[in-house]
C-alpha cells in the first residue's frame, strides 16, 4: 500500500533557531493515489505573530489565542505520522521546523520525505517559470483556494505530487 502524509507548516518566520515558531500544521493523506483526508490545526506560539506573517497567512493572534502549544500538538502529530513518508513542497523548510521542535521535545525526527519542489527540478516536462507552489499549481491547473494556509497548501501539494510522480 502506498501511503503518504503531505505536510505544510505556517510559521512566525523563517528560522526556528532564531525563535520562530509553528502556528499552523496542515496534513493531507494520500493512500493508494487517493486523497483521503485534509486537515489543519492552529498552534499557539509563545510570542506574538508578527504583522507581516498575518499579512501573508491571514492568521492572527486572536485565532491562535486559545489553541494548544507545540508541546501538546507535536507529540500527537509525530505519533500520527509514524513511519510514513511525508511529502512537502520545499521540504527542507518544513523539516527544519519539524525536526527542530521534535528534538526539543525529545521525539524522533522525520526521516522519510519527498519534496515536490525537488521533483519539479527532475521533471523534464515541467516548463514553469520557477518552482514555487503557486507557479506549479498554475502550470498543472491545480486550484489552491487559500494559498499560505496549511490545509489548502497540503491539498494543492498532494494534487501536484499525484500529477508529477508518474512524469519523472
Amino acid at each position: 500500500m502506498n501511503e503518504y502524509v503531505v505536510v505544510d507548516l505556517e510559521t512566525t518566520g523563517l528560522d526556528p533557531y532564531k525563535g520562530c515558531e509553528i502556528i499552523e500544521i496542515g496534513i493531507t493523506e494520500i493512500i493508494n493515489d487517493q486523497i483521503v483526508r485534509n486537515y489543519s490545526r492552529f498552534v499557539k506560539p509563545k510570542m506574538s505573530i508578527p504583522y507581516f506573517i498575518t499579512e501573508i497567512t491571514n492568521i492572527t493572534n486572536e485565532m491562535v489565542e486559545f489553541e494548544e502549544g507545540i508541546e501538546s500538538v507535536l507529540p500527537r502529530f509525530r505519533k500520527y505520522i509514524g513511519d510514513r513518508t511525508i511529502i512537502a513542497h520545499n521540504a527542507k523548510f518544513d523539516l527544519k521546523f519539524l525536526n527542530f521542535y521534535l528534538n526539543e521535545l525529545g521525539l524522533d525526527p522525520i526521516k522519510n520525505h519527498i519534496c515536490t519542489l525537488e521533483l519539479l527540478k527532475q521533471n523534464k516536462s515541467y516548463k514553469g517559470k520557477n518552482k514555487k507552489l503557486e507557479t506549479a499549481c498554475e502550470y498543472y491547473n491545480i486550484e489552491n483556494k487559500n494559498a499560505h494556509r496549511a490545509d489548502s497548501d497540503t491539498l494543492a501539494t498532494a494534487k501536484l505530487f499525484l500529477k508529477i510522480k508518474d512524469e519523472i
